[in-house]
């Protein structure tokens, strides 16, 4: 962006266009957490004490199960919160930026592997999906979903976290402060008073609406279905100016469009949910 702007004499609205970027960019760079921060996903994460060995993965014939979940920890535990920061200082930038220009902005943010890491039961699991039983991190016996969800264990994602305390002292175009939504794909019942809980306990509050699936939704083919319904809901009052997730079912929109000016996409390798096709041009919101 900045190369296009200078590579010629800039107008005067170019240069006022490069000057907000500026000053967006240095509000992320400033953006600090308190002392008294909890604790985050990235303080030395289960299986990273010391660093493992990195595994090389044969592609050319099928892959070993066991080799490939060695080179996802070893992915965790170097590169995966490097590059989770540089999509959410994106993402910072760009909220920064526009907020100022929009009548009641809002940004929608994921929960799981987005707002707040679930790692130290995918760890324990060796990434299998255990939908049921105890959860008991310091046990030989897996650690069950359903109560895993229930305990409200799961830590701030740092990067995201930053972003949603940096869209608290922002104002959109009227003084109106930013409106955070987060759309989660946990069911309503019973997770909702433990997932409003681990959220407010690792430092997110302040938050407009919690969206989680109602058990009318069980039988949808895909959880894309009930976020882009989410976002339409919060679209009847506000402009979604950032949507932020680690699946493109959290991105996907309908044939209206993606239901946001811009979205992000974090990483996540370590488990999938199938949504809407991504359509072959890929996703507006993506490419803006």
């Amino acid at each position: 962006m900045f190369q296009t702007i200078f590579s010629r004499a800039p107008s005067a609205n170019v240069i006022n266009e490069s000057r907000k970027w500026a000053t967006a960019l240095a509000i992320v760079a400033s953006m600090a957490l308190p002392a008294n921060a909890p604790a985050f996903a990235d303080d030395k994460p289960s299986g990273c004490k010391p660093t493992p060995k990195k595994v090389e993965v044969d592609t050319t014939s099928p892959i070993n199960i066991g080799v490939l979940a060695s080179a996802l920890v070893y992915y965790r535990c170097t590169d995966y919160d490097d590059q989770v920061k540089a999509v959410l200082n994106e993402a910072g930038a760009w909220v920064a930026a526009r907020a100022p220009g929009v009548d009641k902005p809002a940004i929608v943010l994921d929960i799981d592997e987005t707002s707040l890491s679930n790692w130290e039961q995918i760890y324990h699991n060796k990434f299998g999906y255990v939908p049921s039983g105890s959860c008991d991190l310091k046990a030989q016996s897996a650690c069950g979903q359903r109560d895993w969800e229930l305990s409200a264990q799961a830590s701030a994602i740092r990067p995201t976290l930053e972003l949603f305390n940096l869209a608290q002292k922002l104002k959109g175009k009227n003084g109106e402060p930013i409106a955070v939504f987060f759309v989660t794909g946990r069911y309503e019942d019973p997770f909702e008073r433990a997932t409003e809980w681990n959220l407010r306990k690792v430092g997110y509050d302040n938050w407009r609406t919690l969206f989680m699936r109602p058990d009318s939704s069980r039988d949808d083919k895909f959880v894309s279905k009930y976020k882009t319904l989410s976002r339409i809901k919060i679209e009847a009052n506000h402009t979604i100016i950032a949507n932020v997730g680690d699946q493109f079912s959290d991105l996907v929109g309908d044939q209206k469009g993606d239901h946001a000016e811009r979205c992000f996409k974090v990483p996540n390798p370590f488990y999938y949910f199938p949504g809407d096709p991504v359509p072959s041009g890929g996703l507006k919101c993506m490419s803006r």
